[in-house]
């Protein structure tokens, strides 16, 4: 199975907005971590496969 790329639409550092063609997703900053890091792990118009926002969340 391919991975899925995820495309960075907007991130206030409280939450990300993720896009995948026509699916869309809504995450929101995980507690471990502070709001510059997840910025800076989800910049806006960067992209980022299914694995690395999944080991983002699990840190």
């Amino acid at each position: 199975m391919k991975t899925k790329t995820w495309t960075v639409i907007t991130n206030t550092g409280k939450q990300a907005d993720l896009e995948s063609g026509l699916e869309q997703k809504t995450v929101q900053k995980p507690t471990h971590i502070n709001a510059r890091d997840f910025i800076h792990w989800l910049k806006p118009e960067s992209h980022i496969d299914e694995d690395c926002l999944r080991s983002l969340f699990k840190l």
